[in-house]
């Protein structure tokens, strides 16, 4: 048997997992929306202090540059929560698990956004910066 779906399949497990689901989620839909804004928010006054080029996420980098750091952010963030949401209907089984790991990292990414970038700078973010050059 393939591991392949057909775009069939897919389409069906999308409105099967569908059914219900933000009644079922709607707590970790408002906590995954209020994450996105506080990071897209944070992401917009990070890169209007710092530029566009200190962001590491590579795709909302490459949107800011194209779009500006107010506009670029906030697209960048629109479509990560689309995927997010995409992600965890069709892998509603996972879904609370793939919530938890996206609300800690919104939070993180934005605390760091505004305070942390300042106390705090990961190794991991030396290495970009070394890869980058």
């Amino acid at each position: 048997m393939t591991q392949i779906k057909s775009a069939r399949d897919i389409v069906e497990r999308f409105r099967t997992n569908w059914r219900g689901y933000v009644r079922e989620y709607r707590v970790f839909l408002i906590l995954t929306v209020l994450a996105a804004l506080a990071d897209a928010a944070s992401t917009v006054y990070f890169m209007l202090r710092a530029g566009s080029d200190a962001e590491g996420h590579p795709a909302i980098r490459v949107v800011a540059a194209v779009m500006g750091p107010v506009l670029g952010p906030i697209i960048g963030k629109l479509c990560q929560f689309i995927v997010v949401v995409a992600l965890t209907v069709y892998l509603r089984r996972w879904a609370a698990c793939i919530f938890v790991a996206v609300i800690v990292l919104y939070t993180w990414a934005a605390w760091y956004n505004v305070w942390g970038c300042d106390l705090y700078y990961p190794r991991f973010l030396d290495w970009l910066d070394h890869l980058r050059r």
